[in-house]
């Protein structure tokens, strides 16, 4: 029987229900895991207490290890010595059968497995993997919990790599357990093509800045996967479940981090610009306004560029970005009222376009939002900055509700954004006029 780590129906989610499962008590599992490399798994980010494990693994530790009472520490126990010879007995009937009745069907579905997936579906309770004809391949469920996609990835979830080393990855942005109501931090998972769970990440950081401490959950808002340098390597970006700290880390082909750069405010996207440089956009809490930032991705251990105690992370590294951009929130955008102007990235060959929500969509008038655009360079210098045409709508609504006392001909951003505010090593803080 393949061993799919994907197929979560018969997994064990406590030291007690794996004594149960064994027929031992939680002691002895405890150290047969420390001493006899029992597969006990432990949940990503989790304490050091919670763990998990899969029937079919301990079914075959006993199957394969044919351990002898005589080498077992607890081999003394005449209570476990006659339940450990009841469970290999039981687990070997049960295998020989499962081999006999389901043989042949398996071999079919083994031999749909090892084709890629074309296609990989994500609900609030599980991942699957389907073939060209549609039909599903394996499936990974999210059991007892419900998951949130990130918002930066709910159009593209699901990455699947081809090449030498094919694999699919995916992220839930938290995770929450559907009895309890207890919140989870997002993690990032990555599947062989035949639905064989090989790596998780989860942050389990706790910053430190002037305002407080920062501990889990922590929340995946993106991820993006980079090949150029001949190893695959991962931009994570996580924000804060109730704050605003947030935070993007590069990990290896290992998934080990190399990186991390730690904001004051939110990161909500990241892209790589070429394999030295990453782009990551959001909204800063300390300078109230939308943000797009360039970093070094060979040197990433910093954090956004502060002029304030409440606002520095003083458990983080002291490097900063290449380039950072402020865009400020627009009068439209402080007449709504609204809280942020969260910065979006459009990208093209030459150019990029990063488009700072100042008032978000109507979903129940199916409106789109009214933004600025700004397009740069790839370099972060700015090129030209305007209003949409939906902006000017919401400006005219607002004149006619009195919360604006001008017209458009009247206003001072008439001919769009006034200025921009950017941070860079040399110089510091500039205030850029625009016209």
């Amino acid at each position: 029987m393949p061993e799919r780590a994907s197929n979560r129906q018969d997994r064990l989610d406590s030291w007690k229900a794996i004594a149960g499962y064994l027929n031992r008590t939680e002691r002895t599992v405890r150290r047969w895991e420390q001493e006899l490399r029992l597969p006990v798994r432990r949940v990503p980010g989790g304490r050091g207490r919670s763990v998990f494990a899969y029937k079919f693994e301990l079914d075959r530790w006993l199957n394969e290890s044919q351990r002898q009472p005589a080498s077992d520490p607890a081999s003394t126990d005449g209570e476990e010595r006659s339940g450990r010879i009841q469970t290999a007995h039981r687990v070997g009937i049960a295998v020989t059968l499962a081999m006999v009745v389901t043989g042949l069907g398996w071999r079919a579905m083994q031999s749909s497995a090892h084709q890629q997936p074309v296609r990989v579906d994500f609900t609030p309770s599980a991942i699957v993997a389907l073939d060209a004809a549609g039909a599903a391949q394996w499936r990974y469920e999210f059991q007892g919990e419900r998951v949130a996609l990130p918002n930066e990835r709910r159009d593209q979830p699901v990455e699947i790599l081809q090449g030498d080393r094919p694999a699919i990855v995916a992220a839930t942005a938290l995770q929450v357990s559907a009895s309890e109501e207890v919140v989870r931090g997002g993690q990032l998972f990555s599947w062989t093509p035949q639905g064989e769970l090989t790596r998780t990440f989860s942050f389990d950081d706790r910053l430190t800045f002037g305002a407080g401490v920062f501990g889990p959950p922590w929340g995946i808002t993106d991820f993006r996967i980079d090949e150029r340098m001949g190893t695959r390597r991962v931009a994570v970006a996580a924000h804060h479940f109730q704050w605003w700290p947030s935070m993007v880390v590069i990990l290896d082909d290992t998934w080990r981090r190399r990186g991390t750069f730690v904001h004051a405010g939110w990161i909500e996207r990241v892209h790589w610009l070429s394999p030295d440089r990453l782009l990551v956009a959001g909204f800063s809490e300390e300078h109230d306004g939308g943000v797009v930032a360039l970093l070094d991705a060979t040197h990433l251990d910093g954090q956004s560029p502060s002029a304030g105690q409440a606002f520095s992370c003083t458990s983080c590294g002291l490097g900063g970005p290449l380039r950072y951009v402020v865009m400020p929130r627009s009068e439209v955008n402080r007449a709504m009222p609204a809280r942020f102007n969260r910065a979006r990235l459009e990208l093209s060959d030459k150019s990029l376009v990063v488009r700072t929500i100042e008032v978000a969509p109507d979903e129940s008038a199916a409106a789109t939002a009214a933004d600025a655009l700004y397009e740069f360079t790839p370099s972060l210098e700015l090129i030209s900055a305007s209003f949409s045409t939906r902006y000017w709508d919401v400006h005219r609504a607002l004149e006619a509700d009195g919360k604006l006392d001008h017209t458009r001909a009247e206003c001072p951003d008439r001919d769009g954004p006034r200025e921009i505010h950017v941070w860079e090593p040399p110089t510091g803080w500039t205030t850029r006029r625009i016209r």
